[in-house]
């Protein structure tokens, strides 16, 4: 196996000040990592020669949210930069502005090269429509207990790492990259976690399993070098949501109509403490009645 021929492809998101921050919400993270802790792992897949790993992760991603198999090439074709690999943010982005198709409505290459990984032929908006999810946030970046507290609480968090050749000799458990050595970024789907060899450990699956590793250890030390980048979570479309909206509090459901249900007195229902609320582009939810006392729903 020669680790130079697996592709890679990730970019560290550049800064934008729109990007919402789960630490805003998060308050104190609590994880047991006396104990391990998975979600299902998705079937294999593998991205060949391409520098398609942002994809990847996300279909890993939204396997777990939906059990459906979902083609990488309709998200890699839209999110891909001109020269070389994707930004993590867009993965999450576009899933949740356009939504993806799966591989019955959209094929996959047989071998996946970044040529033909953006290839938009065959690919249509219609057949995405109907997988788009609610929303998308930011973790902390290099804190490997927020990543963790992501899988818990939303079945996964895609995140990118820098790594290196001699690094990644063992592809189960790689080391960060050492001064002098050759570096890459590579987005990971993080779908558990547990203790290794004394350190925290994020378990990742892997988009080369055709080399027969099929998930990867990343070590507390892959953290606390700052060889990690840009970790994210969806909030996937059959969530309700409580919103406080400058004032005004309702619960969106995760319907296609996303239909609000008013809450007058959030103060005499005790659900809302201090803390920022996540925020949603509210424009396309349909109005609802207003009244002085109790719930209303409106069922437009």
């Amino acid at each position: 196996m020669n680790i130079d021929n697996l592709g890679k492809g990730a970019l560290p998101d550049p800064p934008d000040e729109r990007d919402f921050k789960a630490a805003e919400i998060m308050g104190a993270v609590n994880v047991d990592w006396s104990k391990e802790f998975r979600v299902p792992e998705p079937p294999n897949q593998d991205q060949d020669s391409s520098d398609s790993c942002v994809a990847h992760a996300w279909s890993y991603y939204k396997w777990q949210l939906h059990r459906k198999d979902y083609s990488r090439r309709d998200l890699f074709c839209r999110i891909a930069l001109p020269d070389f690999g994707a930004y993590i943010r867009d993965g999450g982005k576009e899933t949740v502005k356009n939504g993806q198709s799966t591989k019955d409505e959209v094929s996959d290459p047989g071998f996946q090269t970044p040529q033909n990984m953006r290839d938009k032929s065959g690919t249509k908006q219609e057949f995405r429509e109907d997988d788009k999810e609610l929303n998308y946030f930011v973790l902390p970046q290099q804190d490997i207990n927020g990543v963790a507290w992501g899988i818990q609480n939303y079945k996964g968090v895609v995140f990118g790492l820098t790594g290196s050749n001699p690094g990644w000799a063992d592809l189960k458990n790689p080391r960060p990259p050492r001064f002098g050595e050759t570096t890459w970024g590579h987005a990971l789907y993080a779908m558990g976690f547990h203790m290794h060899d004394g350190q925290k450990c994020i378990i990742a699956k892997s988009s080369w399993c055709k080399t027969g590793v099929t998930e990867h250890h990343i070590k507390e030390i892959y953290f606390t070098t700052g060889n990690t980048f840009s970790a994210w979570t969806l909030i996937p479309n059959n969530t309700m949501q409580l919103v406080n909206d400058k004032g005004t509090v309702y619960i969106v459901t995760g319907n296609k109509d996303k239909r609000k249900i008013g809450i007058a007195d959030e103060e005499a229902l005790g659900i809302f403490g201090d803390e920022p609320q996540i925020p949603m582009d509210t424009s396309s939810i349909p109005e609802y009645q207003t009244i002085s006392k109790g719930f209303v729903i409106n069922n437009k």
